[in-house]
């Protein structure tokens, strides 16, 4: 019998994750490779739900861009999402997480009720040409054009972020040591000028500048 056999039966208890999540490609042993993207790639952020994540480094993935819908009450603005575009690259943070977290990064990602998905994507380590399988959510229901191909005036409220989220995703992503150019971009993108005061106080974004 595998000598680690007892450990996951353990975890399979404690969590109620089952024996698809174990052959999940992103799972090793005891723990998961998460992708972050929009506000998972700032540690403070992550760690409020899933304090057993440890950052591996940046991450590049590629066919895929980052785009705002889903219209957030908790961020006053949208959020982030993936969307399959060929040829694109996108740069996030690469995580270890227990798989004791797994539901509660399922939870923060609304999987429950149907707003994010989870799904396996191969990213790559910078100046590492190794693919790593990890673990990404989607919002389910994609957005329909894309947003940078339209003038900043004509962005519609709905998919423009608030300053506060952006402010977290800049501030996660010069943290997780992405490409300078990268954070540029990020900090291009149009937003409400809406703020979360007890986030912003709390992620101390206050000298976070766009």
């Amino acid at each position: 019998m595998n000598q680690n056999f007892p450990l996951l039966l353990a975890i399979i208890a404690l969590t109620g994750v089952n024996s698809d999540v174990q052959q999940l490609p992103e799972v090793h042993g005891d723990k998961f490779y998460y992708y972050g993207f929009g506000s998972n790639m700032l540690a403070k952020r992550i760690h409020i739900q899933n304090p057993t994540a440890e950052i591996i480094g940046p991450a590049l993935l590629e066919d895929y861009r980052v785009d705002f819908s889903l219209v957030s009450q908790f961020w006053k603005g949208a959020v982030a999402t993936i969307v399959p575009s060929p040829g694109s690259k996108t740069w996030g943070t690469l995580w270890e997480i227990d798989l004791t977290n797994l539901p509660d990064i399922d939870n923060q990602e609304r999987v429950h009720l149907g707003w994010y998905k989870p799904i396996s994507v191969q990213v790559k380590l910078q100046n590492n040409a190794t693919e790593i399988p990890a673990r990404l959510y989607v919002i389910t229901n994609e957005p329909k054009g894309n947003v940078h191909d339209l003038p900043p005036s004509e962005v519609p409220e709905d998919r423009q972020p608030s300053k506060t989220y952006l402010q977290v995703l800049v501030k996660g992503a010069i943290e997780s040591g992405l490409p300078e150019e990268y954070v540029t971009w990020l900090k291009g993108f149009k937003h409400n000028n809406q703020t979360v005061q007890h986030l912003e106080e709390l992620l101390e974004l206050q000298s976070v500048q766009l």
